[in-house]
């Protein structure tokens, strides 16, 4: 736990130093948040949020990593617009390991979880929208303003199970690594499920 904690706080410094070259005004413009006062406003699955600069302090607190991968999103941000093209996290830029083991987890979470239990409210507590779709539930997650993350959820019958998958826009590399973006599949799956282990999981896997 110590050494885990150890390595966060260094991440926490890297990226306040990753965020101090920047200029906060053209940061904003290309990350599509609210910069004012000193202080980035950006809404995440459901909740609008101030970050200070530059001790990049979040309030209301937010868990360790969703802070961070906030900070990398304001970093990278390059203000590239949606392509409206979605595509599942394996075929992410470095995604064919990392990102279709999320990919089964979201399709495992689906059969196992939400096919016995209403998923519209769970998506509505992280700030979902449902869209039409070919899926018979989809719901957008904005991780952050350029961030979008679908849900397709295909309901399971008598013949056959329920399936579905996690999406992102094709732009989304411009925004977060792999490492992060997998990173948000698992906060949103810890979303779902309320079961609080999949962020911490995820994150192990990638040190």
């Amino acid at each position: 736990m110590g050494s885990e904690k150890s390595q966060f706080d260094r991440m926490m410094e890297v990226a306040r130093e990753r965020l101090a070259r920047h200029a906060p005004e053209e940061l904003a413009q290309r990350a599509g948040v609210e910069y004012a006062d000193g202080a980035f406003i950006v809404s995440t699955l459901g909740k609008t949020v101030r970050g200070c600069l530059p001790e990049c302090v979040v309030t209301p607190p937010l868990p360790n990593w969703h802070t961070l991968t906030l900070l990398h999103y304001l970093d990278l941000a390059d203000g590239t617009p949606l392509c409206g093209r979605m595509i599942p996290f394996s075929q992410y830029k470095d995604g064919l390991v990392r990102g279709s083991g999320l990919d089964r987890n979201a399709e495992l979470i689906v059969r196992r979880d939400l096919s016995v239990l209403p998923p519209e409210r769970r998506c509505e507590a992280l700030g979902a929208n449902f869209e039409t779709s070919n899926a018979d539930l989809c719901a957008r997650f904005d991780f952050a303003p350029r961030y979008p993350v679908w849900l397709k959820v295909w309901f399971g019958d008598e013949e056959f199970p329920a399936s579905g998958h996690l999406f992102v826009d094709a732009s989304a590399p411009r925004y977060l690594t792999i490492e992060d973006a997998v990173t948000v599949g698992a906060l949103i799956l810890d979303g779902l499920t309320g079961a609080g282990h999949w962020t911490e999981r995820l994150v192990r896997g990638l040190q």
